[in-house]
């Protein structure tokens, strides 16, 4: 082989495996939000974000924030669910746990900047509706999230989190379909988006990438 082609080999070789430990490093840090956002640490949280000036948080029923200032203020979670009571240690009896599953990352053209879409399957026992009552909860949405390389280190620059269903566990989603948070008026309101919505209306939320065989 000549030293050419060997050395245009040890090249791709090196571009490989770069973005193999790209790849690697946003699963961790979507993998760690999910956890961090289990027990609502404000801090850590924080801390997975680019402080860009154009990061944004938009669920359909959570609201919409834009801008560095507005992420802070979206994790900050003061009176974010009724069963906390205003304080930041929940009960021993709430559960909250959302698992990102089914990922797809890829990576933009120039390294540093990436997309992802993930499942994020949902369980819980929270206070939902009225009367204050703690109830186990079901649900399921879709991620279509953006990051950012910035010093050789992943972060968040986008979350997109549409809700497919959440639903007391006793009924099922098809009975209820959806069982929303209650309401608070720390959070803005439900943004005007066609791309948010529940089942049962057969939406499928956009993907990011083309067909990985076709193109299309």
């Amino acid at each position: 082989m000549k030293s050419e082609e060997l050395e245009a080999k040890v090249k791709r070789l090196e571009a490989r495996l770069q973005a193999i430990e790209d790849i690697e490093a946003i699963k961790k840090l979507q993998h760690a939000y999910g956890y961090y956002l289990e027990h609502w640490q404000t801090e850590q949280l924080l801390g997975l974000w680019s402080h860009r000036p154009d990061v944004t948080f938009e669920s359909n029923d959570t609201g919409q924030y834009k801008g560095w200032e507005q992420i802070k203020r979206c994790f900050s979670f003061t009176n974010h669910f009724t069963a906390y009571n205003g304080e930041k240690v929940a009960p021993p009896e709430y559960l909250h746990i959302l698992m990102p599953n089914s990922g797809i990352v890829d990576l933009g053209p120039d390294g540093s900047t990436a997309k992802a879409r993930w499942y994020g399957f949902f369980l819980g026992a929270m206070e939902r509706g009225e009367g204050g009552k703690l109830r186990a909860l079901i649900g399921c949405g879709i991620w279509e999230n953006e990051y950012v390389k910035e010093d050789e280190i992943w972060k968040l620059k986008k979350i997109f989190w549409n809700d497919i269903f959440c639903s007391p566990l006793d009924e099922g989603w098809v009975k209820t379909p959806y069982s929303a948070n209650p309401p608070n008026k720390d959070r803005p309101a439900p943004v005007d988006n066609p791309q948010f919505l529940h089942y049962p209306s057969g939406h499928i939320t956009p993907y990011h990438y083309k067909n990985p065989v076709t193109g299309k």
